[in-house]
């Protein structure tokens, strides 16, 4: 499994703000997924990028919880990522910053990325 590259890591956070600490581009969505457990429980992905998401839920998640996502990303299909909890939440969801995901899933999720970029350079 291959790991996202990490970002910068500023010193003093206090100073930098989220839109500066972002390296990677984000995709408002929504966007379909799966949680992976003893069942598979739907979930809605939004501020997609190639370092994490935002899920929507009902019920807080603390801090670190590792979890296995499927997500839904046409026309590439089913991509599966391990992802780890952040302390982002609010009262309609929590963040997690992706952790590993198989070469091959890697490959795919980079292309369905590569076509959303496209796609918004196309708007007006």
């Amino acid at each position: 499994m291959s790991n996202p590259p990490a970002g910068p890591q500023p010193a003093d956070r206090t100073l930098t703000s989220v839109a500066d600490r972002r390296v990677h581009q984000r995709f408002t969505g929504p966007f379909d997924g799966l949680r992976v457990e003893a069942l598979e429980t739907p979930i809605r992905i939004y501020d997609l990028s190639r370092g994490g998401c935002f899920i929507t839920a009902m019920h807080a998640q603390k801090a670190g919880i590792r979890l296995t996502l499927r997500l839904d990303l046409p026309p590439e299909g089913w991509i599966t990522v391990v992802a780890e909890t952040l302390d982002r939440h609010d009262e309609v969801g929590f963040a997690v910053r992706f952790i590993s995901m198989d070469p091959d899933d890697a490959v795919r999720f980079d292309r369905a990325l590569a076509r959303l970029a496209a796609r918004e350079a196309e708007r007006p």
